[in-house]
């Protein structure tokens, strides 16, 4: 296939799959051919489930891979704790993620979440993951579970802390904050849950002087 076609067909996967707000495309193939993942129901005790190498980097962050490249063995959505194969669309909602690094916002990266290499089984897709570069982390699973805050930056390759979130880190005149749906969230951030329609924002700047966290989302219909 040439190279060009490819990246349009690349970019095309990233738009079509269940999409926020709008019907779902094509069911990708499974990673794991012929199988179907397993039945997930709630996080490990404790993150990473197996070792993993997580950014300790200022931003930006980009997925693990992209999806041409892909992640051909899921290590990531394994050391989440997460099972990867055919999109799963029985239970499906959406949560939302802001990260604003001193009054900026930082991009969180489509393709996160997607697993296997093309033409084959490059459309596996874990529970967590993103189509577009807007925050928004489609929850999917075939059963009702728990997803928390910490798998999907594990995901995503980033190492997330109550003082750190890649290379930001609190201390030395800088502070960082977490708040869900506009309420500042003190406990292990790692083990916020993610539901349906909630806004979490991640704010970090000087001590003392951190702009007023977004507190909602548009999600539209989705």
């Amino acid at each position: 296939m040439r190279r060009s076609t490819f990246a349009v067909i690349t970019a095309l996967l990233l738009l079509t799959g269940c999409g926020g707000g709008s019907s779902g495309g094509g069911k990708p193939s499974s990673e794991r051919s012929g199988s179907s993942p397993t039945t997930y129901r709630s996080p490990p005790p404790t993150l990473p489930a197996s070792p993993v190498d997580l950014s300790t980097a200022k931003p930006p962050w980009p997925a693990p891979a992209t999806l041409s490249a892909g992640d051909p063995q899921g290590v990531y959505p394994t050391a989440a704790g997460l099972p990867y194969a055919e999109e799963m669309l029985s239970v499906h909602y959406h949560a939302h993620l802001d990260v604003i690094a001193d009054g900026a916002h930082v991009v969180v990266p489509g393709g996160i979440g997607f697993v296997g290499t093309p033409p084959d089984h490059y459309r596996a897709l874990a529970p967590l993951h993103t189509h577009l570069q807007d925050g928004l982390i489609h929850i999917e699973n075939s059963v009702p579970a728990t997803f928390v805050l910490g798998q999907f930056f594990i995901e995503w390759g980033v190492k997330l802390t109550s003082d750190c979130v890649g290379g930001l880190c609190s201390g030395s005149g800088k502070e960082l904050a977490f708040f869900v749906d506009g309420k500042r969230f003190t406990g292990d951030p790692t083990r916020i849950v993610l539901k349906k329609h909630e806004e979490i924002a991640i704010v970090y700047g000087d001590t003392g002087k951190l702009p007023t966290p977004p507190s909602t989302y548009s999600f539209g219909s989705s």
